[in-house]
């Protein structure tokens, strides 16, 4: 199938009731298996990807597997680029050849986030590319991203409306609550603030920090206006109990191809669940 761009599949999933999983995959192996689970449900996907696995792949290594990946797929792929703080990184994923990429300037005041995320949207727009921004501060640890809970802050309102009029982004992914990384304790999300930014800016919403939320949560949010939601802790958990699990029941295993298997279908299984909760499923 064609290597898609990421506003039609979420345009289609905010007018369907349903979200797009978006998993930040690790390697090959990682984005395989989630493809492999979205074919077996007939899903579109976001194959998402950190800086720190950019700048550990390379850029043109990385986008020439997953650009394979998703043009050998039978569903809708997309491959977006999370939370970029270097424009000079994102503009090289732009030309390379990802569908997406986020520009995250929400560690800067709003004038300065507007500014900076409309010269990567500018850019973006004039490759046939979408632009994801963010506003508020998302607590928790991802990857070399880190805010404690004393510097996360919701998106306001006010700013929300200003910040994607100013912008321009195709994607917005607001501050209501949630956290990278695994919750401590239940986490205490603003549904009203989402529903509220979701309803004045019209623009697709993600959810970042989706991993450990409830499958009511999730279903929540996706029917106040969630599109795309990212999954990162959960699929990194997957790949390593897998692999863990593999060599506690196999310690004389000699073949690392039974290995891959066994990490591989941990990770196809984590995403099988994650599509069956998001409704995503027969939506291509």
């Amino acid at each position: 199938m064609p290597y898609v761009n990421v506003n039609e599949m979420l345009e289609r999933a905010a007018g369907g009731g349903y979200a797009v999983g978006a998993f930040n995959i690790v390697n090959e192996l990682s984005a395989r298996a989630v493809v492999k689970a979205c074919e077996e449900k007939n899903a579109p996907v976001i194959l998402q990807t950190s800086v720190a696995t950019v700048k550990q792949i390379g850029v043109p290594d990385l986008i020439g597997f997953l650009k394979n990946i998703a043009e050998n797929s039978s569903v809708p792929v997309a491959v977006h680029l999370d939370h970029c703080k270097e424009t000079e990184l994102c503009l090289a994923c732009i030309d390379a050849g990802w569908s997406s990429v986020m520009i995250d300037a929400s560690h800067l005041p709003l004038s300065e986030n507007i500014l900076l995320t409309r010269e990567v949207v500018d850019y973006a727009r004039g490759k046939g590319v979408s632009t994801e921004g963010e506003l508020g501060a998302i607590s928790g640890v991802e990857d070399d991203l880190s805010v404690s809970e004393e510097d996360a802050y919701l998106a306001s309102l006010e700013d929300s409306i200003v910040y994607v009029k100013e912008t321009g982004v195709d994607i917005f992914a607001p501050a209501i609550g949630t956290a990278h990384g695994m919750y401590k304790g239940e986490p205490k999300l603003n549904f009203e603030r989402f529903s509220e930014i979701r309803n004045a800016v019209g623009t697709p919403l993600v959810v970042h920090g989706g991993t450990g939320l409830a499958p009511d949560v999730f279903r929540k949010l996706i029917g106040i206006g969630a599109a795309k939601i990212n999954i990162s802790t959960a699929l990194k958990i997957a790949y390593l109990s897998g692999i863990k699990s593999f060599i506690a029941e196999n310690p004389d295993n000699t073949n690392p191809l039974k290995l891959d298997a066994e990490a591989e279908k941990s990770i196809r299984e984590m995403a099988l669940e994650h599509i069956d909760i998001f409704g995503t499923g027969n939506n291509v």
